[in-house]
Parts: structure tokens; C-alpha cells; sequence
């Protein structure tokens, strides 16, 4: 190859030594600013933490007050529950006394005025009519004892009974009140999930916003390294070739040498002077260096 080739691939591969410094310098911004996108969304990551860590602890513990009120709800349903069948009780009651409305003395006074005739009937003579009046009284004053001693257990039931749906209402009232406060909880709670939500929503948009530019570097950066391997490539290829090229070219030019050494190794020998080392070596390295030792001496 003439310089003009050999200056011509030199060009070649400076050219792509160019290039390769300029695709290193690009490939070393992309990846500073794939790391540059990838630390932001990271800091956006670290700002987001916090309000999720605080978003988890929230919905476990609200998971426990609507555990807890689930079991209020269930607890205030089976007291209403109570609470009606012992209302259909006292009603009964009532209406079992109601009937009873007639009896209008006491168990007292029923039991004083059947003692006043038992005593009569007892001590005084009497005429016939009069006993059987009198007895006739007592039969009376009898059931109307009974009738009174039912009336006054009905009534000591009925006030028994109406304290004890004071109470049931109480008590209602009680685990309304409970479930109340914890709707209220629950409520200002959900205000709070949504204000998180809302917090972490708007990080994770920016967040995403990064990570996408961090992909679209990251596939630059891929780009740009799979041109340099190309490129890398390229320069072995052209470097190989020009070294080869060299390689050839001094080979070339110690054959000629060689030659050069042998032809005045020869015309020495033949006039009979003294052989250079370098002459000598090139003139045993000949095949025909001994008929030409032999050619000497006949001559």
C-alpha cells in the first residue's frame, strides 16, 4: 500500500477515535442524568414513605374500631331486641291489670273486713239470713283477696318491669352514644386517609414523572453504548488492518534489505572482501550460500 492508503486509514481511524470520545463524553452525561432523574424520584420516594408508613398504621387501627363497631351495631340490634320482648311483657302485664281495674281496696282492707265478719259470725248470735248474708260477703271478700294479692304482684311486676326498660333504654342509649363517637372517629379518620391519599397521589404523579425521564435516559444510555461497542468495533477492525498493512510493509522492507545485504554480500565475496556480520548472516540465510563458498575458492 502507498502512504496515500496508509495516511488515508490513519484518517480513518482518528476519525473514529473521534467519534468514540465523543459518544464516551455522551454516554457519561446520559449517565448523569439517568442518575440525576433516578435521585429525585428517589427523594420523592423518601418523601412519600412517611405518609404511607402513616396511612398503614391508620387503616390498621381503624380496622379495629370498625371491628369494634360491627360488635356495637350487633350489640345495640340484640338489645333492642331484649328490649322489645320485654316491652310486649310489661304491655301484658298492664293489660292483666287493667282488668283488675274493679278491685279497689287493699289486701289490707279485704283481709280486715273478712276478719270483722269471721269475728261476727263467730261471737254474735245471728239470724239465719244474716249468716247466710254475711257468708255470702266473705265469699265475695275472698275472691277479691285473691283478686287483690294478684293485682298488687302485678304491680310490683309492672314496677319492676319499668325499671328495668329504663334501664335497657339506658343502655341502648349508652351503646348509641359509643357508636356515635366512634362514626365520629371513623369520619374525622376517613378526612384524614383522604388529605394522605391525596399527599401521596400528587408525590407519586412526580415520582412517575421522574421515573419516566430516568427510562427514557436509561434508553438512550443503551443506545448510545451499543453504538460505541459499533464503533469499538470499527476502530479494532481499521487498527487490525493498518497493523497488518504495517506488518507487511516491514516485511517488505527487510526482504529488500536482505536482498540488498545478499547482492553486496556476494559482490564482497566475489572481490574478495570482508564480509559486515549483518552481510554474512543475510548470505547463510541464502540456500545457495555454499556453492557460492565453493564457487569462490575454484575460482
Amino acid at each position: 500500500m502507498n502512504d496515500a492508503g496508509f495516511e488515508k486509514l490513519e484518517e480513518k481511524i482518528y476519525e473514529l477515535r473521534g467519534k468514540l470520545r465523543e459518544i464516551n463524553l455522551k454516554i457519561r452525561n446520559a449517565q448523569e442524568e439517568a442518575s440525576s432523574y433516578e435521585e429525585k424520584r428517589d427523594e420523592i420516594h423518601a418523601k412519600m414513605r412517611p405518609f404511607i408508613e402513616k396511612l398503614r398504621k391508620i387503616r390498621k387501627e381503624d380496622a379495629d374500631k370498625w371491628e369494634k363497631l360491627n360488635k356495637l351495631r350487633e350489640t345495640l340490634a340484640e338489645k333492642k331486641s331484649e328490649l322489645k320482648a320485654r316491652k310486649e311483657k310489661y304491655l301484658e302485664v298492664k293489660r292483666r291489670l287493667w282488668k283488675l281495674r274493679g278491685i279497689k281496696e287493699t289486701v289490707e282492707e279485704i283481709q280486715k273486713r273478712i276478719e270483722e265478719m269471721d269475728w261476727r259470725l263467730q261471737t254474735q248470735p245471728l239470724p239465719k239470713e244474716e249468716e247466710r248474708r254475711i257468708g255470702e260477703a266473705l265469699e265475695v271478700l275472698h275472691v277479691k283477696l285473691v283478686q287483690a294479692k294478684q293485682k298488687m304482684e302485678l304491680q310490683r311486676e309492672l314496677e319492676g318491669l319499668e325499671a328495668e326498660l329504663e334501664s335497657r333504654r339506658k343502655e341502648i342509649d349508652q351503646i348509641r352514644e359509643e357508636i356515635g363517637e366512634v362514626k365520629s372517629f371513623l369520619s374525622e379518620r376517613s378526612e384524614q386517609v383522604k388529605q394522605l391519599r391525596e399527599k401521596i397521589q400528587a408525590l407519586k404523579q412526580k415520582a412517575d414523572e421522574w421515573h419516566a425521564k430516568y427510562l427514557e435516559a436509561k434508553e438512550k444510555l443503551m443506545k448510545l453504548e451499543a453504538e460505541k461497542i459499533l464503533l469499538v468495533s470499527q476502530l479494532i477492525e481499521q487498527q487490525n488492518i493498518l497493523k497488518k498493512l504495517k506488518e507487511d510493509e516491514e516485511r517488505k522492507r527487510l526482504e529488500e534489505r536482505k536482498k540488498k545485504l545478499k547482492a553486496e554480500a556476494k559482490l564482497k565475496l566475489y572481490s574478495g572482501k570482508k564480509l559486515s556480520f549483518e552481510e554474512f548472516k543475510a548470505l547463510v540465510e541464502d540456500e545457495e550460500w555454499p556453492q557460492l563458498l565453493t564457487g569462490k575458492k575454484t575460482g
